[in-house]
């Protein structure tokens, strides 16, 4: 029971002999009731409320990320600031589910991984946690330090949702309602993590610009993909980044429709024997030729010829129009 908390033998003690102990087994009706458990319950207690100093090294950084982009990226101000006034607020961990000894990051990813630079131990609380109870404290905490972005939480949502958590625990995890996850859930619908993860955090982009991209991108059948899939230029912000990559969704949104009005409203001239003379086409009010080959002859007699060529037809026009029907 009081196994780890007990004294170390003082130097001064090492020549007394050590009493005989009993290697004999606790009454196992007194481990669960009585006294001795209580006793063990307060204990326990006590030590899942107190503070600990934990070898970084024991630790797993496991579990669901709840932000973009490496953790290492951002943490020099946060171990500079650390190294110079100690470690204010302790990190929390629970009992590593399968592996014996360790310890798994529920929250402080980024005091963490300060602290690992730094080579010293780091302060934690431990608490006995399951799955759902570490992913609600994960999520709660979040909304009490620096807020995730909007994308950041439907990323995370989405994990929680593919590990197969209910739609409730999700919802408490994030603090936000069942519209708000509908709302994410549309936005992961249409824009893939991949493309999400090269834009970045954007903290400053709201849920609403998230969501009508999304929807403008579901509607016009537009491939997010295939959207701006260079580079961004260097030094551009995470908030710069969807601003550029909106606006070339958006470009690609107006070829598409463009083209499926010139698509739509295009036909095809063939002669008698089958053989395709060009294209006519119709847009806004426009009606243009265009030749099947570069070069044709027929195209150049049209060009010379237009005005017999379109005043006889007119005249055909006319004569159809006023035959009774």
């Amino acid at each position: 029971m009081f196994e780890g908390i007990t004294p170390a033998q003082r130097p001064e003690d090492a020549e007394i002999p050590a009493l005989p102990r009993s290697t004999a087994k606790m009454p196992e009706v007194f481990q669960s009731a009585g006294p001795i458990a209580a006793i063990r319950n307060d204990l326990r207690s006590i030590s899942s409320r107190s503070v600990q100093e934990i070898d970084p090294e024991m630790i797993e950084d496991t579990g669901l990320k709840d932000r973009l982009g490496d953790v290492d990226d951002d943490i020099a101000e946060l171990r500079d600031s650390i190294a110079k006034h100690g470690q204010q607020v302790p990190i929390l961990l629970r009992p590593h589910p399968t592996l014996s000894g360790r310890y798994q990051v529920v929250y402080g990813r980024r005091r963490l991984a300060a602290i690992r630079a730094l080579r010293t131990p780091v302060k934690a609380l431990i608490r006995t946690l399951s799955d759902e109870e570490a992913v609600l404290a994960q999520g709660q905490e979040n909304n009490l330090r620096k807020d995730p972005s909007f994308i950041e939480k439907a990323l995370f949502a989405g994990d929680l949702e593919e590990a197969g958590y209910d739609a409730k625990v999700v919802q408490d995890a994030l603090n936000v309602n069942r519209s708000h996850t509908s709302h994410m859930r549309k936005v992961r619908e249409a824009i893939p993590r991949e493309v999400i993860e090269r834009i970045g955090a954007a903290p400053s982009i709201g849920w609403k610009r998230w969501y009508e991209l999304a929807s403008r991108l579901l509607d016009e059948k537009i491939d997010a993909i295939a959207v701006h899939p260079a580079p961004f230029p260097a030094g551009l912000s995470s908030d710069q980044r969807f601003d550029a990559w909106s606006k070339m969704a958006m470009k690609a949104g107006k070829n598409s429709i463009s083209r499926k009005i010139q698509q739509g409203n295009s036909m095809l001239v063939k002669s008698r024997d089958g053989s395709t003379i060009g294209t006519v086409a119709l847009q806004k009010d426009t009606l243009s030729f265009q030749a099947a080959s570069k070069g044709d002859p027929f195209t150049a007699w049209l060009h010379g010829s237009a005005e017999t060529v379109f005043s006889r037809l007119h005249e055909e026009f006319l004569a159809l129009s006023a035959k009774p029907e």
